[in-house]
């Protein structure tokens, strides 16, 4: 790993803690909490939570859920974020994605964590432009493969609703860990680390009502709405982040 490659784990403890506090206090205000399965997150060791990414709340809902501290990844530039809501990344810290392309920073600093024995957190659709479940991008099943680490899936429901007013239900649920996907070479290896990324999507999905569920709902009108949205938008120069 290059020099200046290496992101400590954990970090910011006080500053996390404090946050984790606030968030969790304006969580409780605005909407009604559920957590189940938080069991299925080991209490050491290196693991990667792959969440479901429907609202620009998400990420602070998974830092507060997760009853260990989470490193994230998360888009250098967030188009769907408003800029008051970008306050909590900035302070909590993450680590930049560059969509539409491969970053090598961003495999190497996940990577880094990992083998400390953290917590990696990473939303496989990529973005929040739709509030139903889309295809994962190639990054999960990439870092799973290469470092070895199980996969948490983890379905988050609510969360577009939870500024909406009203003290609104929101769900997370967190799913029995996924073992990494076996390395294969060649052409076999893209047909592989698609069908890992199908199967924590399937896991994710158990976990939403069914219109949300994607490609795997039950509804064929459901089908087609994740059909409509499921290219990823974020090819364009000015939406990668810089």
């Amino acid at each position: 790993m290059q020099q200046g490659e290496l992101m400590q784990y954990p970090r910011r403890r006080l500053s996390r803690a404090v946050l984790r506090f606030i968030t969790g206090r304006l969580i409780h205000t605005l909407g009604d909490l559920h957590l189940s399965g938080v069991e299925h997150v080991p209490t050491e060791g290196p693991v990667i939570l792959a969440a479901n990414h429907f609202n620009f709340v998400d990420p602070a809902l998974l830092l507060y859920a997760s009853p260990r501290m989470v490193e994230f990844i998360g888009g250098a530039n967030r188009p769907n974020s408003p800029l008051w809501a970008q306050i909590i990344p900035q302070l909590w810290g993450f680590i930049r994605a560059y969509r539409g392309g491969f970053s090598r920073s961003t495999f190497r600093l996940s990577l880094s964590v990992l083998q400390q024995g953290g917590v990696l957190g990473i939303f496989p659709e990529g973005g929040s432009w739709a509030a139903l479940l889309r295809p994962a991008r190639p990054g999960l099943a990439y870092i799973a493969e290469q470092s070895g680490d199980c996969v948490v899936p983890v379905s988050i429901t609510g969360a577009q609703d939870l500024l909406g007013g009203g003290k609104t239900p929101v769900k997370i649920e967190f799913h029995a860990p996924i073992a990494a996907p076996h390395k294969a070479y060649k052409s076999a290896r893209r047909s592989v680390l698609d069908a890992y990324g199908e199967t924590v999507m399937a896991a994710i999905a158990a976990g939403l009502p069914d219109a949300q569920r994607g490609r795997f709902a039950n509804d064929p009108q459901a089908q087609a709405a994740a059909l409509a949205v499921s290219e990823f938008p974020f090819h364009a120069q000015e939406l990668r982040g810089g």
